[in-house]
């Protein structure tokens, strides 16, 4: 027996009812972001909108254990490391349902986007820790902090609705802070390994 999911009460609409394809589409929807961020690929596969194929142009497939658009990316003015590569695809998933529930007329609430943004963090990060030095890792955490902070930009700046295009120049921005922070960590990270060296007193004589 198929138990009807309700629709999350961050969606409970405040004007007219959705028809039923719009409330259906909806609940698809929602039921689909929860298990993507939640549970296994096939558990997931299988919550997906009976027409989403058809909406969105592509079917979902698996990548190193994830349920992914394979056509995604990461979408960034500076490059990401290759590790956040699936993790990328993964988020553009979650964000071709939020557009699918859009093109409905039922669009999901701010948690649906919250939820996939924070994924995509984690995922990131979990990516990162693989790297075998500390080194190496750092420089991955760094780029995985730059790239969550200009995804949350973007959505809040979005309202947290259903992605749209951005202007090039708040891409550019975020660009543009996530170069000064790699170069900020980059010395921090340089002066802690750089050795400290005696200093000579004027007269040349080191004092015993």
């Amino acid at each position: 027996m198929t138990t009807a999911l309700a629709p999350h009460p961050a969606d409970a609409s405040t004007g007219p009812a959705l028809d039923a394809a719009a409330s259906t589409a909806q609940a698809s929807a929602a039921r689909a972001i929860e298990t993507v961020t939640s549970t296994d690929p096939a558990t997931a596969a299988a919550a997906m909108p009976v027409d989403f194929d058809a909406v969105m142009g592509y079917r979902p497939t698996r990548i190193d254990g994830m349920l992914v658009n394979p056509h995604g990316d990461c979408s960034s003015p500076v490059p990401l490391p290759a590790e956040f590569d699936t993790a990328c695809k993964g988020h553009d998933l979650g964000y071709d349902l939020l557009r699918y529930a859009d093109v409905a007329g039922a669009p999901l609430g701010p948690w649906a986007r919250q939820a996939l943004d924070r994924q995509l963090d984690e995922r990131m990060h979990a990516a990162c820790a693989t790297r075998p030095d500390d080194e190496s890792r750092t420089s991955c955490y760094v780029m995985a902090n730059v790239a969550t902070a200009a995804v949350n930009s973007n959505s809040w700046r979005q309202n947290y609705d259903a992605p749209r295009p951005e202007p090039i120049g708040a891409y550019a921005l975020a660009g543009g802070v996530g170069i000064t922070l790699l170069v900020g960590a980059a010395v921090v990270h340089r002066r802690r390994r750089e050795p400290e060296f005696a200093t000579t007193p004027a007269g040349g004589a080191v004092p015993a």
